[in-house]
């Protein structure tokens, strides 16, 4: 079958403060502003993953639930493991685990707005072994 998507274009997130939100993916995770609407923001991770945040007093953070276990709402690749997991702690952000699986390194933790979320370092990868 002929695919009629060609790629995923973004992913959103609800943010409780978005300035606070908008500085942490910046300085923490290295996204830039693209667009910044007052109550909303469109980020982009380049190459091309673009992540918008929404304000909202009341919102429910993004989490998966599975059988009773919490899991992130999406995990993001990394080539510098140790490097994130280190911009994580010195900003203070809650890591909830961090995993060596064998194939892969997994770190999950919480943005500012208690969004779960992930990253990956699928070993083999030079800066990833180890």
């Amino acid at each position: 079958m002929t695919p009629v998507v060609t790629a995923l274009d973004h992913v959103q997130l609800p943010a409780k403060n978005l300035d606070e939100a908008i500085g942490w993916y910046s300085d923490v995770l290295g996204f830039r502003v693209l667009t910044h609407y007052g109550t909303y923001a469109m980020l982009r991770l380049d190459p091309g993953l673009d992540l918008m945040l929404w304000e909202a007093a009341e919102y429910t953070p993004m989490r998966v639930t599975v059988d009773g276990e919490t899991k992130p709402a999406l995990f993001l690749k990394t080539e510098r493991f140790d490097d994130l997991a280190a911009r994580l702690r010195a900003s203070d952000t809650q890591i909830a685990s961090i995993e060596d699986l064998g194939f892969a390194r997994f770190l999950k933790f919480s943005d500012p707005s208690d969004n779960f979320l992930g990253a990956i370092a699928f070993a083999g990868e030079p800066a990833n072994a180890g």
